[in-house]
């Protein structure tokens, strides 16, 4: 079933399958959350309460646009609604480290420098070139459905993309 028809169905009173679409895209909200807020706990009632503004907001729903465009929109104002209630909070990466039984401690040193170094070069890197690198590699998306949420052409996702990877690569080899 296409995402507008479970909408319809819902907006006719079928509200139980707006579950679907919650199934369909918990994942995308989450790493999205995720990657704004940096927090699993923060992800996770900012994941929920975009779910709820989509349920609330369905009727504006446009079929015309992707679903996970108008939800990945949402969720990226919901999270910026929270960082502004939040002033002075700065989200800290809590998630447990992955760790190989088999490396040595050195090995475990530099992989965890190598990563903090990498999460600060993402960090600096401009907006433009940051959002649409985050949305490919860690939400998941398309380039379609990068340039239709960030409202450029699909050429530009993909050069600024390019030019993200090859300035983390070329920092890293300093």
């Amino acid at each position: 079933m296409q995402d507008y028809e479970i909408v319809r169905l819902c907006l006719q009173g079928r509200t139980e399958f707006f579950e679907r679409l919650v199934d369909r895209y918990q994942k995308l909200v989450y790493s999205l959350a995720m990657t704004r807020l940096k927090d699993p706990y923060l992800a996770e009632d900012a994941a929920q309460e975009a779910f709820v503004k989509a349920y609330r907001h369905l009727a504006s729903y446009n079929p015309e646009y992707k679903f996970s465009t108008w939800i990945a929109r949402i969720t990226a104002n919901t999270c910026t609604d929270l960082l502004r209630k939040r002033k002075g909070f700065y989200p800290v990466d809590s998630a447990p480290e992955a760790t190989d039984p088999e490396g040595t401690p050195e090995q475990h040193v530099i992989t965890r420098e190598t990563k903090k170094r990498l999460e600060t070069l993402i960090d600096g890197l401009s907006p433009k070139y940051k959002q649409p690198l985050m949305l490919y590699h860690i939400s998941g998306m398309k380039y379609d459905e990068i340039a239709e949420y960030l409202k450029v052409p699909m050429s530009i996702v993909k050069n600024r993309i390019y030019r993200a990877r090859k300035m983390l690569r070329e920092a890293m080899e300093d």
